[in-house]
Parts: structure tokens; C-alpha cells; sequence
């Protein structure tokens, strides 16, 4: 009796041996076996900057994992409406999508801290590549991210901000209590402290407010302003260089979505992050090189600029706001001082690699 029971045991252990060898063999922990197609919801079109980027990541998704991942687009919020990209990534509607803290301050109240201050940038490559650097190793913000049910498997950067206006104005305060639209976040008291009337909606609901009159006008980045042909509605552009949008309309991913995955195909992704960064940023720089000719000579739009007493207060006012939001999220039992420093000194330290060594792609 003893010696079948032992037997038993070996003969257990054997199988389970067995098993657990041809899991090994055959389980998708490499990934050669493993492939999937995830369904990515983008809220613009195509030929837009960011539709063209997103597919250029597409495409070196597809590339590199030896088309184990492939990547099917769904355009103009046909599957999800932006404002409601978070629950659409994180419950799975989507696999992919680009949800942005701005319409869901709460989910994300300290990505909003790097995504909506004044003057947040002072290059797209180092400000992206600081944002990658605070999301991946702050463990607030990770657990952020976690909560919220999203990966972030890819950075944004808007390009700097500019005024976009109805009609011609030569100084600040002749915008005292007009209304334009906001980011939110930061941005805010920002437009209150300048005297404007800020009022929150969704990007694509812009377009429309310009043209009923609805909003005087609204900041924003020139690649969004392009794709959505607010230039037919705002005829007057005043370049800010009050910083950008970095961390809204980041490429999210499903976090279950992300768990299926194999190790290396993880792996994969996370490297193509900062290659993204670097392309993104690249394109950007070229493409906001080109584009006010185009404007001008194709699209009769105006171009003012701020005079340097209006961009003194400007810069004044960004500074308040900042301090003002910082204090806000603090209140609210957020550690929003630690992330808005650990993002700083990144950025720091990818500017002096800059200084040192260039932009990636001219190395």
C-alpha cells in the first residue's frame, strides 16, 4: 500500500513535470505563437498630424514584432467619442485609444499637473521624453495609470500653444471678458488671470462654437487646429510660446489587453515609446516650420504677436497659475508638488543631453 502511494506521488510529480515543460514549450511566454489585432480609437482623421504619427507607430508595431500585433484604426470617434476615451480604453471597447486627463481631471489629477501648466515645455523632444521618465518610475503616478485600468504605451506632445481668434486684437486687454475656450486643468486661471472668460468643451465641439460665435476664440496647437480646419472660422493667429499639451492624448492601451501579452512583445512597446518621442518630436519641429506660409497664402488667415509687455504678463500669469493649481491638487490629497518636480528635473536632464549630444535623430 505505501509503495503504490509513493508511486502515486512520483507518477504525479512526473506529469506535473511534463506539463509544466511543454507549457513552457508551447505557452506564449516568448511570443512566437501569439498574435492579436487590437482596435485603436482615434478621434481625428487620417491625414491629420496625429492620425499620421499614430499610423507611423502602427506600422512599426506591426514591424517589429513581425506582424505578431496588428493595429485596425477606427477614425473620427466612430468608436469612441474622445470625451469618453477613458472608459472607452478601460473597459475595452477599445484596446488602444487616446484618453486625455483634460476630460477626466478626476481620474487623472496628477497628469494633469504635467499636462495643462503654462510654460511646461521648452523643447517638444526632452518635455515628451520627461513626461515618459515621470509616468514610468512615479509611483503615484503609476499607480494612477493603474487605477485608472490604462497603459501608457505611447507620448503626445500638442506643440506650443497659440491664440486663435475670430477677429484681429493688438493687446491683451482688449480680450477682457471675452470668452474662449479652455484646456482646463491649469489653464484656467491661467485665461481668468489674462481677464479672459475660460469656458471647458470638447475639441471637436471647437469648430462649431467659433462659428456661431459661441467663443470669441481659444488656445491651442497649430497640428490640432490644422486637422479640424479651424483656420476656415479663426481668422487671426498670436503665437504665446506658453507651453503645450503633454500628457493628454497619450497612446493608451487596455490594461488587460496589455496583460495577454508576452513578455517580449511588452518589451517591444516599451522601447518603441521612446523612439515615438523622438519621431513625434521631429515631425513636429518640421511641421510647425512650414505651416504659417501656408496659412497665410492658402487659408488668409492673419498673424499678430504678443508685445513684450503682454508677454511679461502672460508669463507672470502662468507663473501664479501654476502655483495656484499646485496648491489646489495638494488640497485635494494629491502629491502634485512631488510629480510637477520629478517631471522638472527630467526635463532638465534631457536638455543637457541635448546640449551634450543632439536630437536622437542626428546622432
Amino acid at each position: 500500500m505505501v509503495n503504490r502511494k509513493v508511486d502515486s506521488f512520483f507518477y504525479g510529480v512526473l506529469v506535473l513535470a511534463v506539463m509544466v515543460t511543454l507549457g513552457a514549450l508551447f505557452s506564449p511566454a516568448e511570443g512566437k505563437e501569439f498574435s492579436m489585432t487590437l482596435k485603436f480609437a482615434e478621434p481625428g482623421p487620417p491625414k491629420a498630424f496625429m492620425g499620421e504619427m499614430h499610423q507611423w507607430w502602427a506600422q512599426e508595431v506591426e514591424k517589429r514584432t513581425n506582424g505578431r500585433i496588428k493595429i485596425q484604426f477606427f477614425w473620427m470617434e466612430s468608436l469612441v467619442k474622445w470625451k469618453d476615451m477613458l472608459q472607452g480604453v478601460g473597459s475595452g471597447i477599445a484596446d488602444l485609444g487616446t484618453p486625455a486627463a483634460t476630460y477626466h481631471p478626476s481620474d487623472f489629477p496628477l497628469l494633469m499637473v504635467i499636462d495643462n501648466m503654462p510654460y511646461n515645455t521648452t523643447d517638444y523632444w526632452a518635455s515628451m521624453m520627461a513626461v515618459i521618465d515621470t509616468v514610468r518610475t512615479d509611483s503615484d503616478l503609476i499607480a494612477e495609470f493603474e487605477k485608472a485600468n490604462i497603459k501608457y504605451v505611447a507620448p503626445y506632445c500638442s506643440g506650443e500653444f497659440q491664440f486663435l481668434a475670430r477677429k484681429p486684437f493688438k493687446q491683451l486687454s482688449e480680450l477682457k471678458g471675452k470668452t474662449f475656450r479652455t484646456h482646463g486643468g491649469a489653464r484656467v486661471r491661467f485665461q481668468q488671470l489674462l481677464g479672459l472668460n475660460p469656458i471647458f468643451m470638447s475639441f471637436t465641439e471647437i469648430y462649431e462654437a467659433l462659428d456661431r460665435g459661441t467663443i470669441f476664440g481659444y488656445m491651442s496647437p497649430i497640428q490640432l487646429a490644422d486637422a479640424y480646419k479651424h483656420y476656415e472660422v479663426a481668422k487671426y493667429m498670436v503665437p504665446t510660446g506658453s507651453g503645450a499639451v503633454i500628457g493628454s492624448a497619450h497612446i493608451g492601451m487596455n490594461m488587460k489587453t496589455w496583460n495577454k501579452m508576452p513578455k517580449d512583445i511588452q518589451g517591444i512597446f516599451m522601447k518603441l515609446t521612446t523612439d515615438f518621442a523622438a519621431h513625434w518630436a521631429e515631425e513636429l519641429n518640421q511641421m510647425e516650420s512650414n505651416f504659417k506660409e501656408e496659412w497665410i497664402t492658402k487659408h488668409g488667415v492673419t498673424f499678430g504677436e504678443l508685445s513684450p509687455e503682454d508677454d511679461k504678463f502672460a508669463r507672470k500669469c502662468g507663473a501664479q497659475a501654476v502655483e495656484e493649481f499646485l496648491a489646489k491638487q495638494e488640497s485635494g490629497g494629491h502629491p502634485a508638488k512631488k510629480v510637477w518636480k520629478h517631471y522638472l528635473t527630467a526635463r532638465e536632464k534631457y536638455e543637457d543631453e541635448i546640449k551634450t549630444k543632439g536630437y536622437p535623430w542626428d546622432r
